[in-house]
């Protein structure tokens, strides 16, 4: 089946709220086509009217994040279970999730939500950069999104110390 025969399907099955996974399985069950995630996640970049269903809150943590806090600090703010979500000035919320299993190449990564409404994966790799993907479908981070996640990924890592 080709790219072409592919978007009328997974534009279809956008709009009914499928996700990648249930698209991807609709199309080698009903259609016979095996078609990677990687595939079918380059055949929604051609296609810049497609929207992504809208995700649960992710609930990766790094180690020392996750699971109930204990300890000194535990329950106090700033303590171990502080910083996953930060009130901003404009009314938003900004949410950095850590992953427990860095994506390849990456020493860290995770997930954000910013006060924009903006949604990205974030990563720092060996050489200690930072680099960041917005998600199909949403808007790129604002400059004070940025400087606010910076700040407060650098307090998180800060916060977590040698845990990670």
């Amino acid at each position: 089946m080709t790219n072409e025969e592919r978007k009328p399907i997974v534009a279809q099955l956008l709009k009914e709220g499928r996700t990648l996974s249930e698209i991807q399985d609709y199309l080698r069950r009903e259609k016979g086509d095996s078609i990677t995630y990687m595939e079918l996640r380059l055949l929604l970049s051609d296609m810049p009217d497609a929207k992504l269903p809208e995700k649960e809150p992710l609930k990766t943590a790094s180690p020392s994040m996750s699971g109930p806090a204990t300890g000194p600090g535990a329950n106090k703010p700033g303590g171990p279970s502080a910083g996953k979500g930060k009130e901003s000035v404009g009314g938003g919320k900004l949410s950095i999730s850590l992953d427990q299993v860095p994506a390849p190449g990456s020493m860290l990564s995770g997930y954000a939500r910013f006060s924009s409404g903006a949604k990205a994966h974030w990563f720092l790799d060996e050489m200690g950069r930072l680099g960041l993907e917005p998600e199909l479908g949403s808007a790129k981070p604002t400059q004070s999104d940025m400087q606010e996640f910076s700040a407060e990924l650098r307090r998180m890592l800060q916060q977590a110390g040698g845990g990670l």
